[in-house]
């Protein structure tokens, strides 16, 4: 019957995607918090809504009036599609055999960028904007309650929530939306945005609790000092975290407290907690991979394989018995966006658009703070934009100790907060003359 009822469903999506393209938009893009794998055009029956949704935004903007070179103008959409020649660069010239399904994690990129385009194109209004913030709030608090149902029922470290992968990538996924709920308590102007953005901040905060990952609390801490820094509710943003602070570090296990400790290498010996210490010493294979491969790495996925040979160079630098748990298994990934992906397996021509795309980003975010202050008009972007940039800092410190060049919506967040920034200049623009 649920079968049944889904494929009734599909005509209903496809008849939103080309009448209200915009919707269809939101549709697919909620969708994806709650399978992440939606980008990623997935292989069971439940995907083919996102082909769908997909399919029938693509023709409602072909049919509509607006821009559709909009994308064109975007600097972060043409680095978007440098990444993507640079992925498919590194698996071509790679020494290694191909990594199993690399070519369809490539594709994906690929296709990814129409969903850049889209959102560059149809995204063109203040209230388009907000409504959108809010839609993918809305469905990142929809998946923490079901992480809560979870962790009580029988998965406490919430492994594969909602399809997202192992724990590390759901903390990482609930810091990038975190500082966004938690400045709308203290930014919106109606009692109910203020309750939403409450119950919205205290589920994702205790998913990635749940989750014990170091990774995620490092995440959830950079994203909300940062939000502390660039708000202009800083005095209410500290009170609340003192309070928070009170009340909430009494409540957490032991288990959990023990193994946030494992995150300062100034202990006694840090190699003896050896899934913290392997990561140094992965890091270090990282470094020394991208210095033998700098221009195109070894190619995507294949820093498992790539990483044997480098055993024998860092014998001496480190515990050999934390060694051998490293080099141990073969299939041992690089835990890290940046040493263990980025530089190692894409080399400069990945790393030069990744790193631009970020620095660019959060360079202009910061440039319109400065320079333009918020009208009337422009206020409510220009703190939707401040959560964003708060939630991409803790998400860029949470996938320093994951995998997470081939996690969508760090490229979501970004080109959102590219289109925030252009609305916001276009409307300055207006009130200027």
């Amino acid at each position: 019957m649920r079968v049944l009822l889904f494929y009734l469903c599909l005509p209903f999506i496809v008849a939103i995607g080309v009448r209200r393209p915009f919707w269809g938009l939101a549709i697919y893009l909620s969708a994806n918090i709650i399978r992440p794998d939606a980008l990623f055009w997935g292989q069971d029956t439940g995907m083919i809504l996102f082909k769908v949704s997909i399919a029938g935004t693509l023709l409602g903007f072909l049919r509509s009036g607006e821009n559709k070179t909009e994308a064109l103008a975007v600097r972060e959409w043409w680095l978007a599609l440098w990444g993507c020649l640079a992925m498919t660069v590194s698996v071509l010239f790679a020494d290694l055999p191909d990594a199993p399904l690399v070519w369809t994690y490539v594709g994906d990129s690929y296709r990814a960028l129409i969903v850049y385009w889209l959102l560059l194109g149809l995204l063109q209004k203040k209230q388009q904007a907000l409504q959108l913030i809010d839609i993918l709030l809305l469905m990142a608090m929809l998946l923490s309650l079901w992480g809560w149902q979870q962790h009580f029922g029988g998965n406490p470290r919430l492994d594969d929530l909602g399809g997202l992968g192992e724990t590390n990538t759901v903390a990482a996924f609930g810091a990038l939306f975190l500082p966004l709920a938690l400045h709308k308590i203290f930014t919106a102007d109606k009692w109910w945005q203020k309750i939403f953005g409450l119950d919205t901040a205290i589920l994702i905060a205790g998913m990635i609790i749940f989750t014990n990952s170091r990774g995620g609390f490092l995440g959830l801490a950079a994203g909300c000092l940062y939000l502390l820094l660039i708000s202009r509710k800083r005095i209410w943003l500290g009170i609340c975290y003192c309070l928070v602070f009170l009340a909430v570090i009494p409540l957490l296990s032991e288990q959990y407290i023990a193994r946030l400790s494992t995150i300062d290498s100034n202990t006694q010996n840090p190699e003896q907690e050896y899934s913290a210490g392997s990561r140094q010493v992965l890091w270090h294979a990282g470094w020394l991979m991208f210095k033998d491969h700098p221009i195109f790495g070894v190619g995507l996925l294949n820093f498992a394989p790539a990483k044997m040979p480098y055993a024998a160079q860092l014998y001496g630098k480190f515990d050999s018995d934390l060694l051998d748990y490293t080099f141990a298994t073969r299939g041992k990934v690089g835990h890290s966006t940046w040493f263990g992906q980025v530089l190692p397996e894409g080399g400069l021509f990945l790393a030069i658009p990744f790193f631009w795309l970020i620095m660019s980003f959060f360079w202009r975010a910061r440039k319109l703070q400065w320079t333009r202050p918020p009208t009337e008009e422009t206020l409510p972007l220009h703190d939707g934009l401040i959560g964003l940039e708060a939630g991409l800092f803790g998400y860029c410190v949470s996938i320093s100790f994951i995998n997470g060049l081939l996690l969508p919506f760090l490229m979501i967040h970004i080109i959102l907060g590219v289109q925030l920034i252009r609305i916001i200049e276009k409307s300055d623009a207006k009130i200027t003359p």
